[in-house]
């Protein structure tokens, strides 16, 4: 999405890499990537500010580590370095990706670059056989705070954007993004449900949520193969005011 709602491409690089997408053909189911990480190293809960953002990576680790999803299950920790690892080789695979029209870009790179100091955290859990993934990112950085269009590139690029093709390695795969109307307890939200369609007749249907507070960015993504269920939102919208909660500093 534009950079009215950054470090998506937090969520985005962890989903291409860690389910293997970066390696895999285009219309092929993908596979989670092995030797994934159980945990995170341990995280510092008193750590000063960072110069570029409140929060660190290891008090968001703390923060983003601490979620359960409805289920109860834990969010499984991604390391700081091999985040910025995934984004890098997000990177490379989007840049062999054809967006038509081209403006609408900016619906499957995002912002994939974090800025220097940023604190940074991921956690991913699977279900159904991997055919589910949850995603939560949390970032923290001046760049989230200084934005002030209220969402207003977002909705602009949705307006021209609600259909596009996407082509790689000579497999096109349709697109459509429509506005979420989401509520948290961020200061800001935003949210778009995404389906992906295939020539040989795969479907898969992402939803992104996006809550802002102060330069706190949280990310909640889940993607299925075919639908989702129809409490995705609600657990996603519950997801961010977890981790907008156990970050709150009274």
């Amino acid at each position: 999405m534009p950079r009215s709602t950054p470090f998506t491409g937090l969520a985005l690089a962890t989903l291409l890499v860690l389910t293997g997408c970066a390696s895999a053909e285009p219309g092929e189911e993908s596979t989670p990537a092995a030797g994934q990480p159980t945990a995170a190293a341990s995280a510092s809960t008193g750590a000063e500010p960072d110069e570029t953002g409140s929060y660190s990576s290891d008090e968001l680790a703390t923060v983003v580590g601490g979620i359960t999803e409805a289920d109860g299950s834990p969010l499984q920790l991604i390391p700081t370095e091999q985040i910025r690892q995934s984004m890098d080789q997000a990177r490379q695979f989007l840049d062999a990706v054809t967006v038509s029209p081209a403006e609408c870009s900016v619906f499957v790179s995002n912002s994939l670059d974090a800025p220097e100091g940023a604190g940074i955290a991921t956690g991913v859990s699977s279900s159904d056989g991997d055919a589910i993934q949850t995603i939560v990112s949390a970032a923290s950085s001046p760049d989230i705070g200084s934005s002030s269009d209220g969402g207003s590139a977002s909705a602009e690029a949705l307006g021209a954007c609600s259909s596009f093709t996407v082509e790689a390695q000579g497999v096109a795969i349709e697109q459509t993004v429509e506005p979420l109307e989401a509520a948290t307890d961020a200061d800001t939200t935003v949210g778009t449900t995404t389906v992906q369609t295939s020539a040989d007749g795969g479907r898969q249907q992402t939803m992104t949520i996006v809550g802002t507070r102060g330069d706190l960015a949280v990310t909640a993504v889940r993607t299925a193969k075919d639908a989702l269920a129809d409490d995705t939102q609600d657990e996603l919208e519950d997801l961010i005011d977890a981790a907008l909660a156990a970050a709150r500093r009274d």
